[in-house]
């Protein structure tokens, strides 16, 4: 309305203005209105640029997400490799030091005949002629000698089999561990690609929002400058279309009846409903290969990642139509708060290869919840991850 009152007040001065005067400041102002059009036309042209590049930076992102999946597939098959042969160091592990203590036993029951076995070796006669006994208990000696050496034979025998069994599992060991530093060696490299890829997401998507900024700013410079309402009207409309089809969009979410594959690579070791101190269980746990990479196993919207109490890094997915996908015992997150993802993204990892505890694995515990009630999430996983 002030703009009006200014509009009309400029006409009446106008009108009362001599002719000459009146055609000099029409021109005056023939010429800011043209000046003012051509601002507003730079300012919706610079809207127009800025939204083309945060289309492209969105494509962009969306094809370093996709590289991300697909890198972090062919990860999960090293970290499976990795998970059966930690599984293989364990019960090596097991078996060799069953077949050390079966050695020490076999050793510590021959060692006090060993002087005996020795002066039979060497004076069989004379030892048995030394103590002073009868003819006929020195003949039943003799008889027990006979008996005696052929257990301690045995013995012997037994103990060489022991040692041999013991340097066999010795070898099977160090060859797997040898495979197991192979297979982490080639876990990292692949794992640090992977890392890479996701930085370069982060960057990507700093820059998408740095440019979306830089299209709003530049919006509302050209909604201020431009004197042509019905183009700020159509722009308000679309912008209201947009959202409408967001919301609409949001209430479309498909309940994950189905879970897309399990969170991590490695053997599912309690299922829900197990029986535990605490009672029955109300997750899954997972024993994840060393350094495994955590993937989404929904779309859906990160809304918790920090430690919490005794569970370590915990991480909650927002999967949407009252679903929350919880993970605990996460090592490392590489992903934030309020951040959107999709199946089989990567959103952590597990705790590394301890060369120092070969046989033992990080777990990964899973909760799918629905309204706050827990429920099994085994067979929305799929049959292949049950029968990890």
């Amino acid at each position: 309305m002030r703009r009006n009152f200014r509009t009309i007040t400029l006409a009446i001065a106008l009108i009362a203005l001599p002719p000459i005067a009146r055609a000099a400041q029409l021109g005056q102002v023939q010429k800011k209105l043209d000046a003012a059009n051509l601002a507003a036309a730079r300012h919706q042209a610079a809207s127009a640029a800025a939204a083309r590049q945060a289309a492209a930076a969105k494509r962009q992102a969306d094809a370093l997400v996709a590289k991300e999946v697909a890198v972090n597939a062919v990860l999960r098959t090293d970290e499976d490799r990795a998970a059966r042969i930690a599984h293989r160091l364990a019960r090596l592990g097991a078996k060799t030091k069953a077949a050390k203590a079966e050695l020490n036993a076999d050793a510590a029951a021959i060692a006090p005949l060993l002087p005996l076995i020795a002066r039979l070796a060497l004076h069989p006669a004379a030892t048995l002629l030394a103590a002073d006994a009868a003819p006929g208990r020195a003949a039943e000696g003799a008889l027990v000698m006979r008996g005696l050496t052929r257990e301690i034979g045995l013995r012997a025998q037994a103990l060489r089999a022991a040692r041999r069994r013991y340097a066999s599992l010795s070898a099977a060991l160090a060859a797997e561990q040898t495979k197991m530093s192979a297979a982490v060696a080639t876990q990292s490299q692949r794992a640090a690609a992977l890392q890479a890829d996701i930085i370069a997401v982060r960057h990507a998507a700093a820059a998408a929002v740095a440019r979306h900024a830089a299209e709003a700013r530049a919006a509302a410079s050209a909604a201020q400058t431009a004197h042509n309402l019905l183009g700020v009207i159509a722009r308000l409309q679309a912008e209201r279309r947009q959202a409408a089809r967001a919301r609409e969009a949001a209430a479309r979410i498909p309940v994950p009846q189905s879970l897309r594959g399990a969170p991590v690579a490695g053997k599912l070791v309690r299922q829900f409903g197990a029986s535990t101190t605490a009672g029955p269980a109300i997750g899954d746990t997972f024993a994840a290969a060393p350094g495994a990479v955590v993937s989404a196993s929904c779309p859906g919207r990160v809304v918790f990642a920090r430690p919490f109490q005794n569970y370590g890094k915990l991480m909650i997915l927002d999967c949407g139509g009252g679903y929350d996908f919880v993970m605990a015992g996460l090592a490392r997150f590489d992903v934030r708060v309020g951040q959107s993802v999709v199946p089989g993204q990567p959103v952590g990892a597990m705790a590394g290869y301890d060369a120092h505890n070969p046989g033992g694995q990080p777990e990964l515990y899973v909760e799918l919840r629905h309204d706050g009630t827990a429920v099994d999430p085994t067979p929305r996983f799929g049959a292949a991850a049950a029968s990890r």
